[in-house]
């Protein structure tokens, strides 16, 4: 009997060694390297081709080119997978071969040399065919990143392609033929004599980004997630950097910010006219691909509507715009936020920024589209929804941004265009925007201080004169209210603060100071709290002569998340103590029989 009970116990030792060891163990060594993959950089692709008549023209990449991307990543990370895409191609695209190299930083698509890694596909090809309506993704590949420095991606095509899908924005891309054989280019160094592929209009310069739609990076970080921006041209900037810096400077690097904005783009309807392919798909209809199917995604950030008004008005588009009232626009909101609360994903909107200036001078035609009192009147209803909804997550009061005197403009200073916002009225735009609506303290530097700018000296100034008007006018009136006018003082150089605040606004407004060259101003900075301890110094540049640090980590997965090393380890030690035991009572119990 005594023999029958070791053997019994010698064998379930056995078995619970051999059963679940390799598992305890693999989870231990394997999951202690795993992260979270995360979205850290897109483009909303659009159908490049302009439409004349019933043809669409497209512009091409010669046989025999290579091209190469800039753009920035957001996040830290160990490796990257990119996604292509020719969803609005109709024939199939060939990309012969293709890398990601870390990009020199002198505006001449020059990258690093030796950061040179192929970008494969299927296990190890270099090369990839993509079918109409198609996309592929990338193997992933290991490369060392850190947030804000960019990359660049080399694609090299043999034979003629239309560049049918394309981003507009969030990076550059440089184009060159090789004239003698037309070999690749992809692994070139110096990209001497390349040409930017881009379209202007206007002020605005919009870069064209063929087939890159987007790139996902695996961070360390178990608590890494995706904040999405998505809207029309007046996010079609770098607001969205700016506010990274701000996140980066708060001590996380794992918080991928993804602009996902598109020139002209409309909530109800596609872009129509000419150039309409370019204004892309209604957001309702791209906010699955572009919002909902990102990774790892958390918030998202909304400033839409403001063409689903002007377009209606527009002199050369109007008659093919659908007619859509204030409250059809607010009704698309809560389509938005029903999609994104079902994903456990909080949504914000920003109010409706002025434009008041704005003309639209299409293809240099005239004036397109004028400021009136009606376009305006919808606009701010849908800024009242904004403000006083209970069903959104938050809001951003552009308010801020609007002249003083005439709050229908912006101030000059911040826009390109009455409507389009300056690298100035970016940063000014970013400091907007709550950190805690990411679920970030306080404690980093405002997008102000890591420039080094100050947004608003201009409205200080017109706030200065319009107090200084108002004093001389009420000349008789100084001597008896000379202690409300000290009192006040202050003021002149200080925004106003929301007059409403309800239980999704931002938190309340804070006072910065900060130098210029004539004068100390101050000005304030929702959601920031200005005397807090910093956690980290404001984020510097990048050292573009530092090398990618690359490794032969290739045990995580894209659906891993967390580590779990130390309940691993735990359930390894509690086997090995099994083992042990059984083999002590084996032991003990032959020394009795002998």
């Amino acid at each position: 009997m005594k023999k029958s009970f070791i053997r019994t116990a010698l064998i379930l030792a056995l078995v619970l060694t051999l059963c679940l060891g390799p598992v305890s163990l693999g989870f231990s060594a394997g999951a202690a390297s795993r992260g979270t993959w995360l979205t850290t950089w897109g483009s909303s692709l659009v159908n490049g081709s302009i439409s004349l008549g019933s043809a669409n023209f497209s512009d091409i990449i010669l046989a025999g080119s290579t091209i190469r991307t800039e753009v920035p990543v957001t996040t830290d990370g160990r490796k990257l997978i990119f996604t292509f895409s020719n969803q609005y191609g109709n024939k199939p695209i060939t990309i012969n071969e293709a890398s990601v190299a870390r990009t020199k930083g002198n505006g001449r698509a020059n990258i690093v040399d030796g950061t040179q890694l192929p970008i494969t596909f299927n296990d190890g090809d270099a090369s990839v065919t993509i079918q109409p309506g198609e996309k592929v993704e990338s193997d992933d590949i290991i490369m060392d990143t850190k947030a804000l420095e960019y990359i660049s991606v080399s694609l090299y095509f043999e034979n003629l392609t239309y560049m049918s899908s394309v981003g507009l924005s969030n990076g550059r891309t440089f184009m060159k033929r090789s004239l003698l054989d037309g070999s690749s280019q992809v692994n070139s160094t110096y990209f001497v004599g390349a040409n930017e592929v881009n379209i202007s209009s206007g002020t605005i310069t919009y870069h064209t980004i063929p087939f890159l739609e987007k790139i996902e990076s695996l961070s360390s970080s178990p608590d890494g997630c995706t904040a999405v921006f998505i809207g029309d041209s007046t996010l079609v900037n770098n607001a969205y950097l700016h506010y990274a810096k701000r996140i980066i400077s708060a001590g996380r690097s794992d918080i991928g910010i993804v602009n996902e904005a598109v020139i002209g783009n409309k909530l109800l309807s596609d872009g129509s006219g000419i150039i309409g392919n370019l204004y892309g798909q209604a957001m309702l209809d791209r906010f699955a691909r572009d919002v909902l199917d990102l990774s790892a995604v958390k918030y998202c950030f909304v400033k839409i509507g403001l063409n689903d008004i002007l377009h209606q008005f527009s002199k050369t588009i109007s008659a093919t715009t659908p007619k859509h009232s204030a409250e059809d626009i607010i009704a698309g909101y809560r389509t938005l936020i029903n999609r994104c609360h079902e994903r456990g994903i909080k949504i914000y909107f920003f109010t409706k920024s002025a434009w008041n200036g704005y003309e639209r001078n299409f293809l240099g035609s005239g004036v397109d589209i004028e400021w009136t009192k009606q376009e305006q009147d919808m606009c701010d209803k849908l800024t009242k929804w904004v403000l006083e909804n209970k069903e959104a997550d938050g809001y951003i009061d552009c308010s801020p941004l609007a002249d003083p005197s005439d709050p229908t403009k912006l101030c000059s200073t911040l826009t390109l265009d009455g409507a389009h916002l300056s690298e100035l009225g970016a940063v000014a735009l970013a400091d907007l925007i709550p950190l805690q609506y990411v679920g970030v303290g306080n404690s980093g530097k405002t997008a102000a201080q890591i420039a080094g700018v100050n947004p608003y000296k201009e409205k200080n100034e017109i706030l200065a004169n319009m107090k200084a008007n108002e004093t001389t006018t009420k000349a008789p009136e100084t001597t008896t209210a000379a202690p409300e006018t000290t009192t006040a003082a202050p003021e002149t150089t200080t925004l106003p603060p929301a007059t409403t605040q309800p239980d999704n606004s931002p938190p309340p407004y804070t006072v910065f100071e900060q130098e210029s060259e004539e004068q100390t101003v101050a000005y304030e900075i929702p959601g920031v709290d200005t005397n807090a301890t910093e956690a980290s110094p404001p984020a510097a540049p990048v050292n573009q002569d530092v090398n990618y640090v690359v490794t032969d980590d290739n045990s995580d997965t894209r659906s891993s998340i967390g580590n779990g090393s130390s309940i691993g380890f735990i359930m390894a030690f509690v086997l090995v103590g099994v083992v042990a035991l059984t083999m002590a009572a084996l032991t003990l119990f032959k020394k009795k029989e002998v």
